[in-house]
Parts: C-alpha cells; sequence; structure tokens
C-alpha cells in the first residue's frame, strides 16, 4: 500500500474525541518523530518480506493449549505507543471493561460479584485473532479519521501468522493467513476495549434486564445475581451467546461455568463468595513453595509457568498483595528474606 496524500476527515468527530487530526502520512510521520519512509517500512504490508516487525513465540495458557504472543520489535513498539498515547487513551471505555484500563483490575473486575448466589463464566474463543484488519481500519475511522489514514493506524496496529522460509539464502516471512491483532502490542488491549463498547453497552443492558450483574475482563465474561434473580439464568445464557455472535465473536463452550454459593467462586482467579481473596488452596501451596526455596534454596523448586523463579514468585505475591494486602506484604517481606540470604539483587534474575 503506498502511503500518499489523503483526504480530509471528519474534524466534529475528531474535535469531540479530543484528538489531533492527521490528513498525511507526512503529518503522522512528523508527530511520531520518524521519516515517511520509516512509516512506510513499519506500515509494510506485502504478502512476503525479508523483515518482520515482530517476534512471535508461543506460551502455555493456563488450562491447557498454548497461546501466541507476537510482540513487536522496538521501532513498531514506539510507533503503536504513540497511537495508544495519542489516540486509544482518550477515547472513552465501557464501565463493565477492567483489563488493562486506568485504575482498573483483576480486583475490581472481581468485587462486583462478591456474596452472589450464582456466577455465570464465559470465554470468549480466540479474542485476539477474531478482530480482524479491517475492523480496527474501521475503529479509526469511526474517530473521524478519513479510510486512508485510518489504514495507515490499522497497519501499524495489525499483523498477521506467519511462516519463516529459507529461499536462495535469504529469509523470507510468509503469511498464512488474515491480518489480525496480536497479543503482545501495547496497543492491542486498548483497541479491544474500545471495539467491545457495544457488546458491554448490550451485555450489561441484559444484565440489568434481569437484575444480574455484568464485567467483563478482556476476554471473560462474568455474570453474577442473588437468590432471586437465579431463575433468568437460562435467559442470561441464551441471550449472551447470540450477542457475542452478533458482535462478531465466539463463546468457548467448554469454559462456561455457572458457579453455586456452595461451590467456590473464582472470578478472574479471585476467589468471591464471602469477600474477595485468593483460593486457600493455591495460597498454601505458595507458602509452602516459599517455605522450600528459604530453607533449602533454588534446586528442584518453581512456580508458575516461567523459568525465572525470582519474578515469577515476587508476581505473585505482588498480585496476592492486590487482592490480600496483608497476606501479600506478608509473602513480599518473605522473598526479601530470601533475596538477602541468597545475595541476589534483582528479581528478574534466573534463579
Amino acid at each position: 500500500m503506498g502511503l500518499q496524500s489523503n483526504k480530509q476527515g471528519n474534524i466534529d468527530y475528531l474535535n469531540n474525541y479530543g484528538l489531533d487530526a492527521y490528513n498525511t502520512a507526512e503529518q503522522i510521520a512528523a508527530a511520531m518523530e520518524i521519516s515517511v519512509d520509516k512509516l512506510r517500512f513499519l506500515a509494510f504490508n506485502g504478502k512476503t518480506s525479508t523483515v518482520s516487525h515482530y517476534i512471535h513465540f508461543k506460551t502455555a495458557k493456563k488450562n491447557v493449549g498454548q497461546r501466541i504472543i507476537s510482540a513487536p520489535l522496538p521501532d513498531l513498539k514506539r510507533a503503536q505507543h504513540w497511537i495508544l498515547k495519542s489516540i486509544l487513551q482518550k477515547i472513552e471505555i465501557h464501565d463493565a471493561a477492567h483489563g488493562f484500563c486506568c485504575d482498573r483490575s483483576i480486583v475490581t473486575n472481581a468485587t462486583p460479584h462478591v456474596g452472589a448466589e450464582v456466577v455465570i463464566k464465559f470465554d470468549l474463543q480466540d479474542f485476539f485473532s477474531r478482530i480482524s484488519y479491517q475492523r480496527v481500519k474501521g475503529l479509526f475511522q469511526s474517530f473521524g479519521y478519513s479510510p486512508a489514514v485510518a489504514a495507515i493506524f490499522g497497519l501499524l496496529c495489525i499483523t498477521a501468522a506467519v511462516e519463516e522460509r529459507e529461499l536462495d539464502g535469504k529469509t523470507y516471512f510468509v503469511e498464512l493467513k488474515h491480518r489480525q491483532l496480536p497479543q503482545g502490542s501495547p496497543a492491542s488491549p486498548a483497541i479491544t476495549n474500545i471495539i467491545c463498547r457495544n457488546l458491554d453497552r448490550r451485555l450489561m443492558a441484559i444484565a440489568d434486564k434481569y437484575g444480574f450483574t455484568y464485567t467483563r475482563y478482556v476476554d471473560d465474561l462474568t455474570f453474577s445475581a442473588s437468590a432471586e434473580n437465579v431463575k433468568h439464568i437460562s435467559n442470561i445464557i441464551k441471550q449472551t451467546q447470540s450477542i457475542v455472535a452478533d458482535e462478531g465473536f465466539a463463546i468457548n463452550q467448554e469454559k462456561t461455568r455457572i458457579l453455586r454459593n456452595s461451590q467456590q467462586q473464582e472470578v478472574t482467579g479471585i476467589v468471591v463468595n464471602e469477600k474477595i481473596n485468593i483460593s486457600r488452596k493455591t495460597l498454601k501451596s505458595f507458602r509452602a513453595t516459599l517455605y522450600q526455596i528459604e530453607n533449602e534454596g533454588f534446586e528442584g523448586k518453581h512456580w508458575g509457568n516461567s523459568g525465572k523463579l525470582i519474578a515469577s514468585i515476587t508476581g505473585f505475591a505482588n498480585y496476592v498483595a492486590m487482592v490480600n494486602p496483608q497476606k501479600g506484604a506478608e509473602f513480599q517481606e518473605q522473598i526479601k528474606r530470601i533475596q538477602k540470604k541468597y545475595e541476589i539483587k534483582h528479581s528478574s534474575e534466573n534463579q
């Protein structure tokens, strides 16, 4: 795609969102403090290229399977971060969204469901990959940018699944399927939250209709209700499936859960039966791991999927502190003792 001068966008829309107007590739490049050639290089969308702007790798999912992460290289990451700060963070999102939002977290996502008689959980299947280039381009157009300018922003925020192939001594990165939103980009979470505004609005409407509470954390949808409204569970499930499909997403049926108060109810990993907390089983296991590390050393010990043990236990202790400050502080102090005992200066060391 050539990056040429574009027709002017909708100034009224841009002003309404508090966004600066950009009508040409030159203006975008100047705002990003890069050359037009660099902008063209980063937004290049040919079917094959001797350069990839991403590092693609796989990580284990919480339960089963693997998740593909596409991490942008520094130049593209800076451009995506500029889009995040200059455009995306100025767009208001729905109150039901709690993932990757300022002043919101897994704690604020779980808290509204504390003490409910029933909790219903849905998972959006292949969430990021269902957000296509055309959808992202359309999002930028909805802010008031011209189609050509929106295309530039869309190309900077989207990637494709690729396969490395060798030909005549050169490495080529060949696209395998349609362009999609990458997990690993600093702009992707904000894009999902903005795209999901209508989904959140519609799901909140049915929650209000039937006396339920609704929140969303990235691809996790949660509804909850008191005993008097449990009779509406089937309506919530049926209408949620219909709305999700209508909004261009799909529910992973295998992960749908209906949890009664007599069971342990977890929302984004936080127990919500009576108050927000981490499960006793998990805390007990973590406490035992720290005890073993402190008394026996690091050899043969592990926590989580990361190969960096100190980083993993520090991260989990910080997570506990978000939910239960007192327990979290105890774990954090114990980790400090471990670091001091084994003379570890940086929590990112691979131990």
